[in-house]
């Protein structure tokens, strides 16, 4: 029934008067279970009724043929399901549920860490991990290491456009990087766990990154707070901070280092000044990753993960 238009007339409970909507059935949805941005769910006696009681607020609704329950959304947002026969599910013409990043996951209700798709420019979607505990929840995960089997040693266009998956290793892409802090309102938190358990944190007030057409460059600004030490930005050190940088890849060399390509002989991309004092994409859990965050060493690092979240 994919495509097929529904013109259902109906009395909504809340404003007792009839309402008219268009809604399409998605075949993509059968049989599943969906629980995001769920506003009710009651007895119905067919589908015409539980779509009388979708409500003004209704974007979304399911309806089971076998248990007779119908379900009222606001909209959907979530990658996972679970199997439930009979459920059958239908969706205005005007659904319009894209959640820019995990912070508008968060305040759909959603506080369960996971992978959820966003949808930062309005526009293609991507899959990410939100954690929703962290510091009051709704980050978005913009790289994610935690057992080295993506190879982050990548192309210009790979983390222009991101790669890796968010069910595993990745690098969400410094386009979507740039569309979520464009704003300049958004923070950075950076997590490093060590092989012995131990985590260390560093958290930027202000952290954005331009587009393309100016390389990348990333902006660090107000206070920086945590247990791993404020290396991005070192103001007696000039020749390191990455602060103010470019990005710079192998096929594509932005630093300043004059006699070296620091993404190449580093095996990474990243804002490379004279190379750096802190790098976290480098070879996974090797005693040659060069600085992943002075002083800790290569061999020292079993996961890392930067998030953004708007203030």
């Amino acid at each position: 029934m994919t495509g097929v238009v529904v013109l259902l007339l109906f009395v909504c409970p809340s404003s007792l008067a009839i309402v008219s909507k268009n809604f399409k059935a998605n075949s993509f949805h059968d049989d599943k279970l969906f629980n995001d941005s769920l506003v009710s769910e009651s007895p119905s006696m067919s589908v015409l009724y539980c779509a009388s009681m979708c409500g003004p607020n209704c974007s979304y609704y399911g309806f089971n043929f076998k248990t007779k329950k119908c379900r009222a959304h606001t909209c959907f947002t979530l990658v996972n399901s679970v199997e439930e026969k009979g459920w059958r599910y239908y969706s205005s013409n005007d659904l319009d549920c894209k959640p820019k990043d995990c912070q508008a996951v968060y305040q759909a209700g959603h506080r369960r860490s996971g992978v959820y798709r966003i949808y930062p420019s309005g526009g293609a979607s991507t899959d990410v991990i939100c954690d929703m505990e962290t510091i009051g929840g709704g980050w978005t995960n913009i790289q994610n290491r935690f057992d080295g089997s993506v190879n982050f040693n990548r192309t210009w266009n790979d983390y222009k456009n991101g790669f890796g998956s968010a069910t595993g290793e990745y690098w969400i892409g410094n386009d979507v990087i740039h569309e979520l802090t464009k704003t300049n309102t958004s923070s950075l938190y950076v997590s490093i766990t060590l092989t012995n358990n131990t985590t260390l944190f560093e958290l930027y007030e202000t952290f954005s990154v331009s587009s393309e057409n100016d390389n990348y460059r990333l902006f660090v600004e107000g206070q920086a707070s945590g247990t791993l030490g404020n290396m991005m930005v070192l103001s007696s050190y000039p020749h390191y901070t990455n602060k103010g940088m470019v990005f710079s890849t192998l096929d594509r060399d932005n630093d300043n280092s004059p006699n070296t390509n620091c993404a190449s002989s580093w095996k990474g991309g990243w804002w490379f000044n004279h190379c750096s004092l802190i790098f976290l994409n480098g070879p996974y859990a090797s005693s040659s990753w060069e600085h992943p965050w002075k002083p800790l060493k290569g061999d020292m690092i079993k996961k890392t993960s930067m998030m953004l979240r708007r203030r």
